[in-house]
Parts: C-alpha cells; sequence; structure tokens
C-alpha cells in the first residue's frame, strides 16, 4: 500500500505544476498578443499563485485587472472576460481531467472532492482533496483484495 501511496503523490505534483505551466503560457501568450504592459511578468506571477487553491487563482487575477487598470490598458473588459473563461476551463475541464489521470478518479468526483473538501477545510482542504480521495481508494482497493469471497447458497443468497 506504502507503494501505491508513493506513485499515487509522484503523480499528483507534476499534475500541479503542469496546471501551473499551462496557466502561465496561456496568460503569457493572451496578454502578449493584446499587448497588456508587463504581460509576461503577470503571466510569471501568475505561476506559483496556482499552488494555492481557490485564493491564489482569484490573487492573481485581481492583480493582473490592478496592473493593466493603473498602467492604462484599454482592454480590462477582453482581460476580464478571458480570465473567467479561462478560469472556468481551467478549473472545470483541464485540472480534473489531468488530476484524475494520475490518481485514476472520475473528474466528477475530482470536482466535487474539491467543493467538499473546501466546505469542510477551506483552501487547505482544497489542495488535499485530491490525494485524500486517491488514498481512500487504495484503502478500498486492498481492503476488496483482502475480502473473503462470498459464497452462494443454493437459494440464492449470499453468505459469507
Amino acid at each position: 500500500m506504502s507503494t501505491d501511496l508513493h506513485v499515487l503523490l509522484a503523480q499528483y505534483m507534476p499534475a500541479l505544476v503542469l496546471l501551473a505551466v499551462v496557466v502561465s503560457l496561456a496568460y503569457g501568450l493572451f496578454f502578449s498578443m493584446i499587448g497588456v504592459p508587463y504581460g509576461l511578468l503577470l503571466a510569471a506571477v501568475a505561476f506559483p499563485l496556482e499552488f494555492i487553491p481557490m485564493v491564489g487563482p482569484l490573487a492573481g487575477a485581481v492583480i493582473v485587472l490592478l496592473v493593466a487598470g493603473l498602467s492604462g490598458s484599454p482592454h480590462l473588459l477582453a482581460i476580464f472576460a478571458f480570465l473567467v473563461t479561462f478560469r472556468f476551463f481551467q478549473d472545470y475541464v483541464a485540472s480534473p481531467h489531468l488530476l484524475s489521470a494520475g490518481m485514476k478518479l472520475h473528474p466528477l468526483l475530482v470536482i466535487f472532492g474539491v467543493l467538499a473538501g473546501a466546505s469542510i477545510a477551506g483552501v487547505g482542504g482544497c489542495f488535499l482533496s485530491v490525494p485524500v480521495l486517491a488514498t481512500l481508494r487504495i484503502v478500498y482497493r486492498q481492503l476488496l483484495a483482502k475480502a473473503p469471497p462470498a459464497v452462494v447458497a443454493p437459494d440464492g443468497a449470499a453468505t459469507q
């Protein structure tokens, strides 16, 4: 079981880094295309903020909008629309699929697990929800493998 946990964590951390790289690249590309001042710097700032669930992406968006607004960018509405659209895609499509692939969990379970983790333990619960779900899956599979097989009686009732 400990080998399974090591593999689980070995797959979880690179998935988080990959998600942060995708955010940084998407931000950098979009900001460069529309001419946001300090666009590449803002994309670089978004990278480490991706590791802080919920609060980090929100802080990154606020920083981007503040810098763009204070530097006189005429594209604030386009930036806002991009950030909202990208966050929706990142949080409800890319992240669940990427994290579920390594953890062998259904993407919908990942979404509900993160929401439940946020309700139970806030930001820390969001961050730990996927590894906890995957760990529970490993424990369940280990217990299932050790359970004695059910014996079916002649009348069709299962007995142990």
